[in-house]
């Protein structure tokens, strides 16, 4: 059973490891990215030796992040055999990824920063905040904990982890807490401008392409209220996208006007990758993400159904209706 623990005792756990592994969740957005790193530059600051491993390894769009080259596919040989192992942005085990649970579990010494409310406690020790907009948001308070300075390399990865997990400070949790984390990256010298450049205004043609695709399919309910549209592995290879282009493409369904719930069914070979988007007061994580196996926040929450995508969309569709159903309308 995990013990839920300070920021400050999490930080005493730290200190007191070596040959640590830092692991993020699988397909990793830019708070698993940015948040991991930041926690292995504040490691190696402390003379630690240290390696993140992500599923799948860093996203492209997040190459540019210090420190980025050194991150390993969860499934590649490490340079040293780790005896510790952090989580960072991770829900529960099976986000690790079947590679990254064998490696988590694999270490003595286990512990978890998150800040997603659904999150029941992994390895021995585990912080969480689930009022945190993301990670990174903990992983700030972590440095401090530890004693190292902020630095702009860790600042500019906090930076992308807290930014890209509020919706550039504009989803409902961004908090002041969120805004103070952010001044404080903006203090250590990070370019405010070009990280917004690169992170929001700038797309691959094979993304631009997908999109499209996606789009196209859109569907709606008849009230409106509900949309969602599929994403198949012929749509990734028809517009010469990677699988990591499909992040952020649901946002654009719950955006569509009098959209209360927003499902993005993405298949991954024989499974299909839910992601799930609503508007208060329904609850993406509450009344469909956990009910399915997953996880996530009120707002923005996923899960993957061993199934077809049909027959997934349809179980999903079933109970985004119940919970409309059930006095969560306006």
């Amino acid at each position: 059973m995990a013990n839920r623990v300070t920021i400050e005792k999490l930080a005493a756990w730290l200190a007191a490891q070596d040959d640590i592994v830092v692991l993020g969740h699988v397909s990793p957005d830019g708070d698993a990215s940015g948040s991991t790193l930041a926690v292995w530059h504040a490691l190696k600051a402390l003379g630690k030796r240290a390696v993140v491993c992500l599923p799948g390894g860093i996203p492209r769009m997040y190459m540019d992040m210090p420190g980025s080259d050194g991150v390993q596919d969860t499934g590649d040989p490490l340079p040293f055999e780790p005896k510790a192992a952090l989580s960072v942005d991770v829900s529960d085990i099976p986000r690790l990824g079947e590679a990254g649970q064998k490696l988590f579990e694999a270490c003595p010494a286990r512990a978890a920063l998150d800040h997603h409310h659904t999150n029941e406690g992994l390895g021995q020790l585990y912080v969480l905040d689930g009022e945190a907009a993301a990670a990174g948001e903990l992983v700030m308070d972590l440095i401090d904990a530890l004693g190292v300075k902020l630095t702009r390399e860790m600042a500019e990865c906090l930076f992308i982890a807290i930014s890209t997990d509020c919706g550039h400070f504009s989803y409902s949790n961004t908090r002041a807490q969120t805004f103070r984390a952010a001044a404080r990256c903006v203090e250590a010298g990070i370019d405010v401008a070009a990280l917004t450049e690169r992170l929001y205004r700038t797309r691959t043609r094979g993304r631009t392409l997908l999109l499209g695709l996606v789009l196209a399919g859109l569907e709606t309910s008849p009230d409106g209220k509900i949309a969602w549209a599929r994403l198949t592995e012929d749509m990734l290879a028809a517009a010469g996208a990677l699988r990591e282009d499909n992040e952020g493409i649901v946002n654009y369904l719950v955006e569509i006007e009098g959209v209360r719930f927003a499902i993005l069914a993405e298949q991954r070979g024989e499974s299909t990758k839910l992601s799930l988007r609503s508007k208060p007061p329904l609850n993406a994580a509450r009344d469909v993400a956990t009910p399915l196996g997953g996880g996530g926040h009120e707002c923005a929450a996923g899960c993957t159904l061993q199934m077809p995508m049909e027959p997934a969309i349809e179980k999903a569709l079933a109970l985004v209706r119940e919970a409309m159903g059930a006095g969560n309308r306006e």
